[in-house]
């Protein structure tokens, strides 16, 4: 391959993943367009992409968006997902459903790239089970809501005692008088 080809594909690379700087890397064995067309819609579903890219031009264009190091990680047929709502976390997550539903792809994680730092295929699999932005700010919200809920839930409370006990001091100087 040429000095010139080389040189537009990594361009073409870095301009697909733009401000993208949390990748997970995948390794694709007996790997049917079929599958990859099914993993690409399963992915652009949630705003993510993926791209099968030579590994030479991958290290070029990592290192050049100063994710060096995130180069290694590619080894033999390899592609790289990105994007989504949650970066890496939503990637690992949609790969990691796809992949043990269809064990027989091939399809295995190599590792991933984020907050500057290579991430083994381990991490990149504790990630797909955090939960996603949308669920830790509703997690957020119950917690902070919670004690306040309370405390009304209390007040309705003490103000309908009080409510009860007026009424029975009415009801007791009525049947009186």
């Amino acid at each position: 391959m040429s000095k010139t080809l080389k040189r537009y594909l990594k361009d073409d690379f870095k301009r697909r993943l733009g401000d993208e700087r949390a990748v997970v890397v995948l390794k694709l064995d007996k790997f049917s367009v079929e599958r990859a067309n099914e993993l690409r819609t399963k992915l652009r579903g949630e705003g993510a992409r993926m791209t099968v890219v030579r590994n030479r031009v991958a290290r070029m264009a990592l290192d050049e968006l100063d994710m060096k190091g995130a180069g290694d990680i590619f080894n033999g047929m390899s592609a790289i997902a990105y994007g989504g709502p949650d970066g890496a976390a939503s990637v690992s997550r949609i790969v990691s459903d796809w992949t043990k539903k269809n064990k027989d792809t091939g399809v295995s994680v190599l590792g991933g790239f984020m907050d500057g730092r290579k991430l083994s295929p381990s991490e990149v699999e504790i990630l797909a089970t955090l939960p996603s932005r949308p669920q830790l700010l509703a997690m957020i919200a119950s917690a902070v809501s919670a004690p306040m809920q309370q405390i009304a839930s209390q007040l309705n409370e003490l103000l309908a005692g009080v409510a009860r006990a007026v009424d029975a001091v009415r009801e007791s100087k009525e049947k009186a008088g």
